[in-house]
């Protein structure tokens, strides 16, 4: 056998390894996009919402509903979930996370803190429903109504189909 077809035979296995490697990437990949879609499109997810209870400025509303995403983040820049225009709100401030079936509250290093229950957060902690968040002159009071449900949408559980 001549050496330049051994050479040939070697390159063509290697370049069938390699597009097989390719493919099976690419197929997990169009799995995983998959069952996201169907996770996210089939089934919409609820978590809860913060209730106003107190507000010193207009916006948002006093006993407004405010759904919670999986993770939300409060605070006084634009790019947060809610935005607070209250001085003594942080650029970033909180956040809450949804983690293992419960919710988790954060105060990201603010000037002036963020309280639960009237009592100042020094690390991560799990909040229950009925809590009181305190972040400046904002308290939210944790829920599980939210805006689908106030408004006689139901509980956010059902398919969409």
């Amino acid at each position: 056998m001549s050496p330049y077809l051994v050479l040939f035979l070697l390159r063509l296995v290697g370049a069938a390894l390699l597009l097989s490697f390719l493919g099976l990437i690419f197929w997990y990949l169009y799995r995983d996009i998959k069952a996201a879609r169907f996770v996210t499109l089939g089934v919409p997810l609820y978590y809860g919402a913060l209730r106003v209870l107190e507000n010193t400025l207009p916006d948002p509303p006093v006993n407004s509903l405010i759904d919670l995403a999986p993770i939300t983040t409060v605070g006084r820049n634009s790019r947060n979930t809610i935005v607070l225009e209250d001085s003594y709100v942080s650029g970033e401030h909180a956040l809450l996370t949804w983690r293992d079936g419960q919710w988790w509250l954060e105060d990201l290093g603010s000037r002036n803190g963020t309280l639960l229950n009237d009592v100042p957060l020094i690390s991560p902690v799990v909040i229950s429903m009925g809590d009181v968040i305190a972040i400046g002159g904002v308290r939210f009071k944790l829920e599980t109504q939210g805006k689908q449900e106030a408004n006689g949408e139901g509980n956010g559980h059902e398919s969409l189909a």
